[in-house]
């Protein structure tokens, strides 16, 4: 398993806005992208569900993103996500932004995702879900 989950994304028209450049909102999508595949890669939720499956077991209780430099139509990225903390109830994510042709840093961010029962209410992590997140980490 690869501890750093990548992913390639171009950008899209619809990504930008009207002075040219991706719109903020954009990159927690990106971000989100990413992390979804990273949840599957590290086995914390199986896709595709099998039928009448529901496992909403995790929500975001917090997400952060610093903007280091523009994106305009066309360029090509790299999302980068890795898992860096795992906690009782929690775990945290990171992510980088990168352009693919030259690896200049774009932007960076995390999430903060919380353990849901089938209530929906914060519990313990499983110790399964546990063991796959601490042997994820990139220290």
């Amino acid at each position: 398993m690869a501890k750093v989950t990548e992913i390639e994304i171009w950008i899209r028209s619809t990504d930008v806005d009207s002075d040219g450049i991706v719109n903020n909102a954009h990159y927690f999508e990106f971000f989100e992208q990413a992390r979804i595949k990273h949840n599957i890669s590290v086995g914390l939720v199986i896709r595709p569900r099998a039928p009448g499956y529901h496992d909403r077991t995790i929500t975001i209780a917090e997400t952060t993103a610093k903007f280091k430099s523009p994106l305009q139509y066309l360029d090509s990225i790299i999302v980068k996500c890795y898992t860096k903390e795992v906690r009782t109830r929690s775990f945290l994510l990171e992510y980088e932004i990168v352009l693919r042709e030259t690896g200049k840093l774009i932007a960076e961010g995390s999430s903060a995702q919380v353990w849901l029962n089938n209530k929906g209410k914060p519990s313990p992590l499983p110790d399964d879900k546990r063991k796959k997140l601490i042997d994820s980490i990139v220290k």
